[in-house]
C-alpha cells in the first residue's frame, strides 16, 4: 500500500482508503480521499471549516503497468461562510489533481495533449491503444481544440540602413 501511495497523482492532498485489483478486465480502482479539512469558495474565496456532506468522482489516470487505473476520490462539499455569496455550498477543489468537472486526472490529461499534439487525431489514438491509455480520435481533436495557442512573437522589420 505504501508503494501505491507514491504512485497516486497527489501525495499532499489525498489518502488512500482501498484498492482493488480486477485482473480479468485489467482494472486497478483506487479509492482517495481528500485530506483537507478547510475549502475555500470558488466564488468568494472564502475559507470554510464546515463540511456539508461528501460525494464521490470517478477520474480515469494513467495507466498503471497492464492496468488501467480508476479512482474513486471521495471530496468534501462545505458550507460558504460568507453570507453575501450566492453560492451557500460548494465542492472542494483538488487543482493538483483534477480540474472541476473533469472525468480524468490533470496528469493524464497533459500525456494525452501531449500525444494529440505530437500525432494529430487518429494516430495519437492508435498509438493510445497501444500505450494503454485507450483515447479515441475526437476526444484527441477535443483536447487540441481547448488548448491555448502560444504567444507568437511580433516580428520586427530590418530596417535599411
Amino acid at each position: 500500500m505504501d508503494l501505491l501511495q507514491h504512485l497516486l497523482p497527489s501525495q499532499n492532498d489525498l489518502s488512500l482508503n482501498s484498492c482493488h485489483l480486477d485482473e480479468i478486465n485489467g482494472q486497478l480502482t483506487v479509492e482517495l480521499s481528500s485530506s483537507h479539512f478547510v475549502a475555500e469558495c470558488p466564488l468568494c474565496h472564502c475559507r470554510s471549516h464546515r463540511l456539508h456532506s461528501h460525494y464521490d468522482r470517478t477520474l480515469k489516470d494513467m495507466p498503471l503497468a497492464q492496468f488501467t487505473l480508476v479512482i474513486r476520490l471521495v471530496v468534501g462539499k462545505f458550507f460558504c461562510l460568507n453570507e453575501n455569496c450566492r453560492r451557500k455550498i460548494f465542492s472542494e477543489r483538488l487543482p493538483s489533481v483534477t480540474t472541476p468537472w473533469a472525468r480524468r486526472t490533470t496528469r493524464y490529461t497533459h500525456k494525452l495533449k501531449a500525444i494529440g499534439l505530437a500525432l494529430g487525431g487518429a494516430a495519437a489514438a492508435r498509438l493510445s491503444h497501444q500505450l494503454g491509455y485507450g483515447c479515441s480520435r475526437d476526444s484527441f481533436l477535443r483536447l487540441l481544440a481547448g488548448l491555448t495557442l502560444p504567444e507568437a512573437p511580433v516580428p520586427i522589420s530590418a530596417g535599411s540602413g
